[in-house]
């Protein structure tokens, strides 16, 4: 019986001494997994930026940019744009001072190039938006990869605009007066939503985000919605619609003279 409890009490003794070496090699891992994150965060925001990652935006204010010729606008990452109609190039830039110069305004060859260069958005936490305002009244194209929002302030008024979307989840909201426009979301889940007037509009969606263009009054309306979202639009005399997926097309309006060619499941729907 005695021996029967010695050797019960030396497995207790081992197991716990088993026990106190797991958890000391539990705590080992646990700040070895910490410091090799923290170093991994330090080191990917390196340069200018280096301690970016652990700094506020600090207070919001407004820089004006160099401006040029302006034709073609390309959005990428988290940053907004407003645009505001306007007979000369102007390009400012609201965002927190600390974080000012992580958003950059490029003109190459008649193109903006704005793009967030911050490498610790991950970790930050923005309650502050990065906004870029353009005046372009030569604009006639706008390329979108990003997240951020895309606006009008008031109506703009141009001879041709192409938008392409090309991912990201932000959305449009534009006012536009337009002699021709194309839309096209190839990738992404963009909500895009249209209104004022053009004369002719072609519509290509081929993604997840709706097109909501019965705002937008338009003479003729070519549309092909290989998505899986709808879409509404306003034809006033033409309207050609192909649907190769599962997404609708709703139109108002009383266009004469209508088209239709569908070999998805999605279909063609009179509103009023």
């Amino acid at each position: 019986m005695k021996k029967l409890l010695i050797t019960s009490f030396l497995r207790t003794i081992t197991g716990m001494r088993f026990s106190g070496m797991l958890s000391l090699l539990t705590a080992f891992s646990f700040l070895l997994v910490a410091g090799t994150f923290s170093m991994l965060l330090i080191t990917s925001c390196t340069g200018e930026q280096a301690d970016d990652c652990f700094t506020n935006s600090g207070p919001q204010v407004t820089e004006s940019r160099p401006a040029g010729i302006i034709e073609k606008i390309e959005l990428w990452d988290n940053v907004n744009l407003v645009l505001i109609p306007g007979s000369s190039p102007q390009i400012s830039v609201e965002a927190g001072e600390n974080i000012m110069n992580a958003v950059t305004t490029e003109i190459t060859g008649g193109t903006l190039i704005i793009r967030n260069t911050m490498k610790c958005n991950w970790v930050r936490n923005f309650n502050k938006e990065l906004t870029v305002y353009a005046t372009a009244p030569l604009l006639s194209e706008i390329r979108y990869e990003g997240s951020g929002d895309i606006s009008t302030r008031n109506q703009l008024k141009l001879d041709s605009l192409k938008v392409s979307i090309w991912g990201g989840a932000g959305s449009f909201n534009l006012d536009l007066d337009v002699i021709r426009l194309n839309l096209e979301q190839h990738y992404g889940t963009v909500d895009l939503n249209v209104a004022g007037r053009a004369y002719i509009t072609t519509i290509f969606s081929n993604s997840y985000g709706p097109f909501y263009c019965d705002s937008l009054v338009s003479n003729i309306i070519y549309i092909r919605n290989s998505g899986t979202n709808n879409c509404y639009v306003h034809p006033l005399h033409v309207l050609e619609a192909e649907i190769t997926s599962v997404g609708d097309i709703y139109y108002s309006g009383n266009p004469y003279d209508v088209k239709s060619v569908i070999t998805g499941s999605g279909k063609l729907v009179k509103t009023e």
